[in-house]
């Protein structure tokens, strides 16, 4: 993921008045920042909400969660050393990975309590910060999919049996990867200066296609449009590309601000969201029509602020942020000052 500059430029606007917000234009009606959830915590990464849209799940060296209802927050709702993806099972579980352990965790969504801790190491050799990142849940086959952004490996688990059943390698790093419910992940993959798209069939255990995202540096989140098969990718340098995955075309290459980590898609408006941590902006972009997409407003939010979760329910968009300090080692990224944490909650008008 692309947060190191991001958290850099959030460090230097941690002490002055100047920089607390985005400098784009006054955004026109449509989304507008409603509240603010503090929190405790520290760094982060994923975030996901449940279908019924009332809890959010936030990766945080371990699993903070927040009852979208009352927006009480509970932080060490689930211990863990160096979490990244989420994802949801059937039955109120919920999947959490470990990059540091290298191990998945399963976990009842309300209460916290592990239901499993499933090891990868044996079919996982490469360690990294991200030895896990991405996860996701493949509908069709009910593979649960773990991501080693370092080596470029997809582990397939069984959550019901606890164990890893196979691999598929697509190699380069990968990022963010998105169901299309009828046996395909769409995966972002990082190949040096180039991005592309890869379409992993994993019944069959391979890659089916690999579609180019020209002009793409650093492609990190991704989402999917199953109404009208869309894929939604966004790079790094500041768009996003909207893919018909019939086809395997770019339909549109969308402006957004640079240092996104995410695409947050409401399937009910038709709206998706880009948080740009480098710009300090919420890129809210109409999806669908003969062109795929376009920006239809931009929110100033705040430096840093890269990733979030839509609740489609509501409408409303939850965005991690805080204010940075300098690294504390090992990890090279700026630290988060402490009781700066919080989220924003950024509602439809």
């Amino acid at each position: 993921m692309a947060i190191a500059r991001i958290l850099l430029l959030a460090s230097m606007c941690a002490t002055t008045a100047l920089c607390p917000l985005g400098g784009a234009a006054a955004e026109p009606a449509g989304y507008s920042i409603t509240g603010r959830i503090a929190g405790t915590g520290g760094s982060w990464d994923y975030a996901v909400i449940d279908p019924e849209g009332t809890r959010l799940y936030l990766a945080q060296a371990g699993v903070t969660a927040v009852d979208l209802r009352t927006n009480a927050i509970t932080t060490g709702l689930v211990a863990a050393a160096a979490t990244h993806g989420l994802a949801f099972l059937d039955g109120g579980i919920v999947a959490v990975d470990d990059s540091r352990n290298r191990t998945v965790i399963l976990f009842d969504g309300i209460t916290g309590r592990i239901e499993s801790t499933i090891p990868t190491s044996k079919f996982n050799p490469v360690s990294g910060h991200h030895a896990l990142d991405a996860l996701v849940l493949e509908p069709k086959t009910g593979d649960l999919v773990a991501v080693n952004g370092e080596s470029g490996l997809l582990l397939l688990i069984d959550a019901k049996a606890s164990r890893v059943v196979g691999t598929i390698s697509v190699g380069g790093h990968p990022e963010f990867a998105a169901a299309d419910a009828k046996g395909l992940i769409y995966i972002n993959v990082n190949r040096g200066e180039t991005s592309e798209l890869e379409a992993v069939d994993i019944a069959s255990r391979g890659v089916a296609r690999r579609i180019p995202l020209p002009g793409c540096e650093g492609a990190t989140g991704v989402a999917y449009d199953r109404a009208d098969q869309l894929v939604l990718s966004v790079c790094d340098n500041g768009f996003l590309k909207i893919i018909d995955a019939a086809g395997d075309r770019v339909l549109a290459s969308v402006p957004v601000g640079r240092g996104a980590d995410a695409v947050m898609f409401d399937s009910k408006r038709r709206r998706a969201f880009v948080a740009s941590g480098d710009a300090g902006t919420l890129s809210v972009i109409a999806v669908g029509g003969v062109d795929g997409g376009a920006l239809v407003q931009t929110l100033p939010t705040q430096i840093g602020t890269r990733l979030g979760a839509v609740d489609i329910q509501s409408g409303r968009v939850y965005l991690p942020t805080a204010k940075f300090g300098p690294p504390k080692p090992p990890l090279p990224y700026p630290a988060v000052l402490p009781g700066s944490f919080e989220i924003l909650v950024v509602s439809p008008r």
